[in-house]
C-alpha cells in the first residue's frame, strides 16, 4: 500500500535524530566560541601566573641577597667607626703624649696600698666657639683670647676602682684633692662586694683634671706675644 502525506513539510512527523535548524547551529557555534575563549584565557592566566611567581621567587631570592649585603655592609661599618674611633684615641695621646705622662705618674703616685684602678674615663666637653676677628685693630688680641678659650684646660674625668679598705680610699682622695692635676673630688659611688672569702669596695670617683699640653701652652703663650707685640 502506498500512503502519500500531502501535509505541508512543517507539519509532516519527522524521523528520529537530532535536527538543528540555522539558529540552532548558529547558537550551537556561539557556545563552543564562548568556551574556546574562555579556555585561552583561563590558559593566558595560569601562564600570567605561572610568570608572576617565577618573578616573585627572583625577587625574593634578590631580597635575600639584599638583605646579606645591607648586613654586610652594617658590619663594614661598624668595623670603620671602631677603628676610626681607635685612631683617633691614638692620634689624641700622641698629640698630647707629655701630658697625658704627667697626668698619669701623678695619678700613680696619689695612688695607695690597697687601691687599684680599672678605669679611667674623660667626659666629652663642650667646644668653644672662637670670638669674631673681623675687626683689625683689636684681631690680635681677639684671637689670642679665643684660641685660649677654646682650648679645653679642665676636663671631666671618672675614675672606677677598687679598695681593700675604706680608710685606703679616703687616703687616695685625700692625695688627689693635694694633686697639682686634679680637683672637685667627688666620691660618686661605692658599694661592698665579695673577693671568694675577702671583701673589697668598688668605687666610682669624679674630678677635673687640668689639662694643657705642651704645644697648646706654647700656642697660648705665643698668641699672647704677639697680642701685646701689637697693643
Amino acid at each position: 500500500m502506498i500512503r502519500i502525506n500531502l501535509l505541508p513539510k512543517q507539519y509532516q512527523k519527522r524521523s528520529g535524530g537530532l535536527h538543528l535548524g540555522k539558529q540552532g547551529k548558529y547558537a550551537v557555534a556561539a557556545v563552543a566560541g564562548v568556551i574556546i575563549m574562555l579556555g585561552g584565557i583561563t590558559f593566558y592566566q595560569m601562564h600570567q601566573i605561572g610568570e608572576l611567581e617565577g618573578q616573585m621567587e627572583i625577587a625574593r631570592n634578590r631580597t635575600m641577597q639584599l638583605q646579606q649585603d645591607i648586613q654586610l655592609v652594617d658590619a663594614l661599618m661598624d668595623i670603620k667607626d671602631k677603628i676610626t674611633d681607635r685612631l683617633e684615641a691614638v692620634e689624641r695621646l700622641d698629640r698630647h703624649r707629655s701630658t697625658w705622662v704627667r697626668i698619669l705618674e701623678d695619678l700613680s703616685r696619689n695612688t695607695p696600698d690597697f687601691v687599684w684602678m680599672t678605669s679611667f674615663i674623660e667626659k666629652p666637653t663642650a667646644s668653644v666657639k672662637p670670638a669674631d676677628t673681623t675687626n683689625a685693630a683689636a684681631g690680635a688680641g681677639q684671637t689670642a683670647q679665643a684660641q685660649q678659650a677654646s682650648i679645653p684646660s679642665v676636663r671631666d674625668v671618672e675614675i672606677e676602682g677598687y679598695t681593700f679598705t675604706l680608710n685606703a680610699l679616703a687616703n687616695f682622695m685625700i692625695k688627689m684633692m693635694r694633686s697639682d692635676y686634679f680637683d672637685e673630688i667627688d666620691l660618686a659611688m661605692v658599694s661592698e662586694i665579695e673577693f671568694g672569702a675577702q671583701k673589697a669596695y668598688n668605687f666610682k670617683m669624679s674630678c677635673q683634671v687640668h689639662y694643657l699640653s705642651d704645644e697648646e701652652l706654647e700656642q697660648v703663650l705665643a698668641q699672647t706675644a704677639e697680642s701685646s707685640n701689637a697693643g
